[in-house]
């Protein structure tokens, strides 16, 4: 179903409060107001909350609060907070009411670019520059020869860094040439170049073992306790 405006009005039969607001969609689309105050106390007793639709607007979201304005000043100073749930009687500036400001930042940079290459200037030079442009990244064997050049440079480090953790999981001993080869990765070297001291016991050890197993949780700190 097509879109279109509308302001209402809602009536709070328990205390006979009013509520006018403005919508942009259908009657029938489950909005109720954007009041938390209305919302709350729609949520516990809605069968004492009735709407009626003051006025359709077919044009677009600015006639629309322009009509909720113009409903808006007949309310009095005095029945804000009191006689309608309305805390103020200002439209103001919602984001809601201009299309432009609806829109993400990838969908303003398109339809600019879009706007931009309407100019002559600008598309002239914008095909004067991909000639120049180089496109041999987009060659498919020069794809394939970078791809074939990069295999290999980084996988072997964390191979042996991956076979270290699966091997200390499953409690074996992790041999001295291997230990030499996750050395030579330089893989935990920024892990193991910081040390710090345990509270407790003066152990001196990496930031995550001796959170682990040091401090609060360290072994000589539990038998003074008990």
């Amino acid at each position: 179903m097509e879109k279109y405006g509308f302001v209402y009005i809602w009536r709070d039969s328990k205390h006979n409060r009013y509520y006018i607001g403005a919508h942009w969609g259908t009657e029938e689309d489950g909005y109720i107001c954007s009041s938390p105050w209305l919302l709350k106390a729609y949520k516990r007793r809605p069968k004492h909350f009735k709407r009626r639709i003051l006025e359709r607007v077919y044009t677009n979201r600015i006639d629309t609060f322009n009509a909720e304005q113009k409903w808006l000043d007949l309310i009095q100073e005095h029945e804000i907070k009191t006689r309608y749930y309305n805390l103020n009687i200002k439209v103001s500036d919602y984001w809601h009411k201009y299309e432009d400001k609806r829109l993400t930042i990838s969908e303003k940079i398109a339809i600019k670019t879009k706007e931009a290459m309407q100019r002559p200037d600008v598309k002239s030079n914008y095909i004067e520059g991909m000639k120049s442009r180089d496109s041999r990244s987009s060659d498919p064997e020069v794809r394939r020869k970078r791809s074939e050049s990069m295999k290999g440079k980084n996988k072997g480090n964390w191979d042996y860094a991956r076979a270290a953790a699966i091997e200390a999981v499953k409690g074996k001993p992790i041999s001295d040439s291997h230990k030499e080869k996750i050395k030579a990765a330089g893989v935990f070297s920024s892990l193991n170049s910081r040390k710090i001291a345990c509270n407790v016991c003066g152990a001196e050890g990496n930031p995550g073992n001796i959170a682990r197993y040091h401090n609060h949780k360290c072994k000589k700190s539990i038998n003074v306790s008990d």
